[in-house]
């Protein structure tokens, strides 16, 4: 291994975390802040400031990410915030900065993305089948566990369709097959729901731009169906929990997991209280107790004792405010007016990407979690191509 090769993985150390040992420990976060740190230090000492300029110049969505940091931190100090979500934001941010993303090719993260499907199917396999234990007792929690699982999966998924030899069709479909069965085992309704809708969009795009090998495209939904099949019992005890639920919220009784979610949104406009524009903070908690004494909140949801609401635009509004909630629509919405003139597989990873975070953000808070957190930030800016550069059409 010569001197350059051990530089460019030293630079590329915390994508090589984000797709290891972040999906493993429960405080992978924290130790992505060493990897970014020894990233910066070898991109200075191999190519200085050169890529702060490139990346400012050409990625919007590094500019709206800078933003949510700074506002991230000025609530930090103003009225509280998660450190955990500080944290992850001023790390992706420092490390965006001076990434040289032309480092992170189709190959690597091909390569990336089988490690990170083994590690997913092996987490959900032995926590949900062989320890059986509670969802929320998993070292990461099983939602944000399927949202990782669901991210790797897209990415497998737009390699698979657009890949040029057997090799590359291999790896690719073996990831995608081990990301899919995770998703399942997770048991989560709303990353199923996210990752299928992404799913067909990307084949929707595949369409509009006649981009389609009808080898790949039947390969990569037999795929799909086939390992929804292999797990159908999992996948109709969620069905039939989802209508069970359903009926007993329509008799009244909201105190299933879906009702609770309910409860939760109906406490919206009561939460804001005066504080729409930068939101309540660790107060929000307090805001919680007064509803509760004013008979707002039900005996069943205050034991519950939410750290957040399970709907990300909710939480930023009653947390951040308008300001916040802003900035996390333009997190969804830049990324997506920028991959008009990029590369069409990196376009639909970016696409499919963030369709899922969207949609997951309707029943949780992904951008509260810093493993999620960062695998979004990263791959969102770390896909864009730039026009000095040469890409696959």
């Amino acid at each position: 291994m010569n001197k350059k090769t051990v530089n460019n993985l030293l630079i590329l150390l915390p994508f090589i975390w984000l797709f290891s040992g972040m999906l493993v420990i429960k405080s992978g976060d924290k130790a992505m802040i060493a990897m970014i740190i020894i990233s910066i230090i070898a991109t200075l000492a191999n190519q200085g400031f050169n890529s702060i300029k490139s990346n400012l110049q050409h990625n919007k969505t590094l500019w709206v990410i800078l933003a949510m940091a700074g506002y991230a931190l000025f609530s930090y100090q103003y009225h509280g915030l998660s450190s955990r979500e500080l944290r992850a934001l001023l790390g992706a941010s420092l490390f965006l900065l001076f990434f040289p993303r032309q480092l992170l090719t189709s190959k690597f993260l091909l390569g990336l993305s089988l490690i990170g499907a083994i590690i997913c199917i092996s987490n959900a396999f032995y926590f949900s089948q062989v320890a059986n234990l509670p969802r929320h007792l998993w070292t990461i929690n099983a939602i944000p566990q399927a949202t990782l699982s669901a991210s790797i999966g897209i990415v497998a998924l737009v390699q698979l369709l657009r890949c040029e030899n057997k090799k590359e069709l291999l790896v690719a479909s073996i990831s995608l097959v081990l990301s899919i069965i995770a998703i399942i085992f997770s048991q989560t309704r709303g990353i199923w729901l996210g990752f299928g809708v992404a799913t067909c969009l990307i084949m929707l795009q595949l369409f509009r731009y006649r981009q389609i090998n009808w080898k790949f495209v039947v390969t990569g939904m037999a795929i799909i169906f086939a390992a929804g099949f292999s797990l159908k019992p999992q996948l109709e005890q969620r069905i039939n929990s989802t209508q069970h639920e359903v009926k007993q919220i329509t008799s009244g009784n909201l105190n299933s997991s879906i009702g609770l979610r309910l409860q939760m949104w109906k406490l919206g406009p009561h939460m804001l209280n005066n504080n729409v524009l930068l939101g309540a903070g660790d107060s929000h908690s307090q805001r919680f107790e007064a509803l509760y004494k004013q008979g707002l909140v039900s005996e069943k949801l205050y034991r519950f004792q939410p750290a957040h609401y399970h709907n990300q635009y909710l939480d930023r509004l009653i947390k951040n405010g308008i300001i916040g909630l802003t900035m996390l629509l333009l997190v969804f919405l830049v990324p997506l007016a920028q991959t008009r003139n990029q590369p069409s597989s990196k376009r639909y990873m970016i696409t499919g990407l963030v369709v899922l975070y969207a949609i997951a953000a309707l029943t949780d808070v992904p951008f509260n979690h810093g493993q999620t957190l960062f695998m979004y930030m990263l791959l969102i800016c770390g896909l864009f191509a730039y026009p000095s550069e040469t890409e696959e059409s």
